[in-house]
């Protein structure tokens, strides 16, 4: 059963901005483990061709993607994201017997409306990019976000991050800042 006030995006090779959050805002990311799980699904998405990465930001409880659709809709790229990532999440947690927090993604899972394994929020936020001028604010919200939260002093020091790709350096999932995929 849909949400009444959640838009579908329904829409193939467009750019979209999307920000998705952990059950309670709880900080989950600021641990490595659970951080690379996204990394690594970000990575695997990729490659198999679903969308193009153009930047992204891991922060503790929530994460900012701009992708570039190719086959798939953005509605169902996050919904399997989300899916899966939720597993291996819970996985670990049992693995690392973390009580603690899996009783806290629990307490505050069940305030969330159908979500299997309580771990994200059941919505995610998405935002069509248009044109480059909303592009290039865009990534540089993503990549500032760290620097805002008082994470890290510059914006390429956060690994989670698009960041450093677009320093020049090598980052944690290839991320195209030359815009091929746009036609650049």
């Amino acid at each position: 059963m849909r949400s009444r006030n959640r838009q579908i995006f329904e829409s193939n090779g467009e750019i979209f901005f999307v920000t998705s959050t952990i059950v309670g805002f709880i900080n989950i990311f600021n641990r490595n483990e659970y951080a690379e799980i996204l990394i690594e699904n970000l990575n695997f998405y990729q490659k198999r061709g679903d969308f193009v990465v153009l930047a992204f930001v891991i922060m503790p409880n929530h994460f900012h993607f701009i992708v570039k659709t190719n086959s798939m809709s953005i509605s169902n790229i996050i919904g399997n994201f989300k899916r899966y990532t939720s597993k291996q999440i819970t996985r670990k947690l049992l693995e690392q017997n973390d009580l603690k927090l899996i009783e806290k993604l629990y307490t505050f899972g069940q305030n969330e409306p159908s979500t299997d394994s309580k771990i994200w929020k059941p919505r995610f936020d998405c935002f069509t990019i248009n044109n480059i001028e909303t592009l290039k604010q865009k990534i540089e919200y993503i990549h500032f976000n760290p620097v805002k939260k008082g994470i890290v002093n510059t914006s390429e020091d956060w690994k989670y991050s698009s960041a450093v790709n677009y320093k020049g350096g090598e980052g944690l999932v290839e991320v195209d800042t030359e815009w091929k995929c746009l036609g650049y």
